[in-house]
């Protein structure tokens, strides 16, 4: 028994490790995306741009980046509230992602946002990715 214990606290220690590391990363995602939604509400489109992960910058043309939040903000307004409703992680050969899901609720309707983090230098996060999708702002 004291043999299983010496193999066992030691993988505990890390989850429990992991865990307050993984904790503090959805912190930051949630100030991001607190920041994200001021730029967005501000019309700053492109300061989110600027800011956003290389990744982002090359799987998409600022001009598309840019009229697709421009749409998001016209069609719904400025953001009332957020609730995150889901999370992932995920550790790869190109970094450690971070996913994000959030209920949105803005001045003229609804959204299920994600938001995809990548951590780099010194647990700094950067947008790689964005989506959402909303009923609402297809019908207006």
């Amino acid at each position: 028994m004291n043999r299983l214990m010496r193999f066992l606290v030691p993988f505990a220690v890390a989850a429990t490790l992991g865990g307050c590391g993984i904790k503090e990363s959805f912190e930051k995602a949630d100030v991001a995306i607190g920041q994200f939604h001021r730029e967005l509400d501000a019309g700053a489109i492109g300061r989110i741009w600027t800011t956003a992960d290389p990744d982002l910058r090359q799987a998409t043309s600022q001009a598309d980046f840019e009229k697709l939040l421009g749409a998001v903000h016209a069609k719904l307004g400025k953001v009332r509230t957020t609730k995150q409703v889901g999370w992932n992680t995920n550790a790869t050969t190109g970094g450690t992602f971070l996913t994000a899901t959030m209920q949105t609720t803005f001045e003229k309707g609804t959204g299920v946002e994600q938001f995809v983090y990548r951590k780099g230098k010194d647990d700094a996060l950067t947008l790689v990715g964005y989506n959402i999708q909303s009923r609402d702002m297809m019908l207006n």
